[in-house]
């Protein structure tokens, strides 16, 4: 009698920083990162935010490279422009759990307005 086939269970993937230990203007490596993990975000010349699978340990084939998954050790932090901090900061709080108030509620729950039509003035009750 046949087997049947094992369903393949989807595979998780989680996301990535990466950086570039020097400037990489041409590309070159970020195109070896590239061979590893899908690349989400690059800030140029060395900073890139990427998708990889949730096991195992990130990708070390690529020289020159450090990839964190999770917390920025602080002196990495340190050596940052002030503009990669603030695309790192922006990635990080990304991560951070949102309060969103009425957030799983129905559009048309109590004490709530309902959507605006686009060319329609707001509904008023």
């Amino acid at each position: 009698m046949a087997r049947r086939p094992e369903r393949h269970k989807p595979q998780e993937f989680v996301e990535a920083l990466v950086v570039l230990e020097t400037d990489d203007a041409a590309g070159s490596r970020l195109e070896q990162v590239r061979q590893h993990a899908v690349v989400l975000q690059w800030l140029p010349p060395r900073i890139a935010i990427v998708l990889v699978p949730a096991q195992g340990t990130p990708p070390s084939a690529v020289p020159g490279t450090n990839w964190y998954p999770g917390d920025i050790p602080a002196d990495v932090a340190a050596g940052f422009t002030s503009t990669e901090r603030l695309f790192v900061d922006a990635w990080l709080s990304r991560r951070e759990p949102k309060t969103r108030p009425g957030d799983g509620l129905p559009w048309d729950a109590a004490g709530r307005e309902p959507p605006d039509w686009p060319d329609e003035p707001r509904h008023r009750q």
